[in-house]
Formats: structure tokens, C-alpha cells, sequence
């Protein structure tokens, strides 16, 4: 978690690398969250976990490397079984489990890094292990996500 900060339901948290680690290879979406001049910025994205970095792909060009060219550190939320359960009046509650993490972002510009941040993007998805050609490669920017901290949190 980052200095300073608490997590209101403590009971809720989750501090233990391997259940995090299990949140980030369910998970779907991944959404970045970045700041551009004082503002946020946040964008659903694909990813890839591999046990040490996020690993993101996008576009060669755009606002979301614009605003990391300026200041690369970013937030990332990851949710897997999430639901809402209803209830009456204000009795309604969700169901999740769920990942925040904290981090710097990095364009990977060395061909073996890139293809190997694509086949994590690929694998989390296909849920094997892939091998990714610079063919099967071209036009795509590949970003690494060092993580500074991250805590989960469940509701069952």
C-alpha cells in the first residue's frame, strides 16, 4: 500500500502475494489510471501479469504515451469475480476481489523485451503459454509496468 494510507475494512485486505498474484491472472480488464497536467486520466486496457510486471500493449502512438512521456508513473485497478448482490433500501453490497497497484510505466523498446511483454499479454488471455513473432508484432507498442506497491482486497 502506498505510505501513508490505510485501508478503511482492513478486514478485507489482502496482503498475501499468492492470493494477489491469483486476482491478477483472473482478472480481464486492467484500468490505468495516469495524470495528465494535474488531471486524471484512465483507460480500460488487455494486459499481461507475469508474477513481477504488468505488461500492457497499445497503439505505436497516442494520448496515453503522450501523457506517460510526461510523467510515467501510474495506478492500476484489476477486479475478477466481480457482482452486485441486491438487497432492499441500502442493503444492496458487491461481491469482488480486486487488485490496486502502483507503479512507473516504461515504453519497451528492446525487440526480445517486447515480444516477451506481448506473449504475457497474449498468454494471460489464452491461458498458455504463447511465443509471439516480430511479425505477429508489428504496429504494436509494448509498455512494462514496474510496481512500486499493490494490495488486494476481497468481498466473498
Amino acid at each position: 500500500m502506498r505510505e501513508g494510507s490505510a485501508m478503511r475494512r482492513a478486514d478485507r485486505e489482502v496482503t498475501d502475494r499468492k492470493a494477489i498474484d491469483a486476482i491478477l491472472r483472473a482478472g480481464e480488464v486492467l484500468y490505468l489510471a495516469m495524470t495528465d497536467g494535474g488531471a486524471p486520466y484512465v483507460v480500460p486496457l488487455n494486459y499481461g501479469w507475469d508474477g513481477e510486471h504488468v505488461w500492457l500493449h497499445c497503439a505505436e502512438e497516442g494520448l496515453k504515451l503522450d501523457i506517460l512521456s510526461r510523467d510515467p508513473r501510474v495506478s492500476f485497478a484489476v477486479a475478477s469475480e466481480a457482482r452486485v448482490v441486491p438487497g432492499r433500501g441500502c442493503g444492496w453490497t458487491s461481491k469482488f476481489r480486486s487488485v490496486i497497484g502502483f507503479g512507473t510505466a516504461t515504453l519497451v523498446t528492446g525487440e526480445e523485451e517486447r515480444l516477451r511483454g506481448l506473449a504475457a499479454v497474449v498468454s494471460h488471455y489464452s491461458r498458455r503459454p504463447e511465443a509471439i513473432t516480430p511479425t505477429q508484432a508489428k504496429g504494436c507498442a509494448v509498455l512494462r509496468v514496474d510496481i512500486d506497491s499493490m494490495t488486494g482486497k476481497v468481498r466473498e
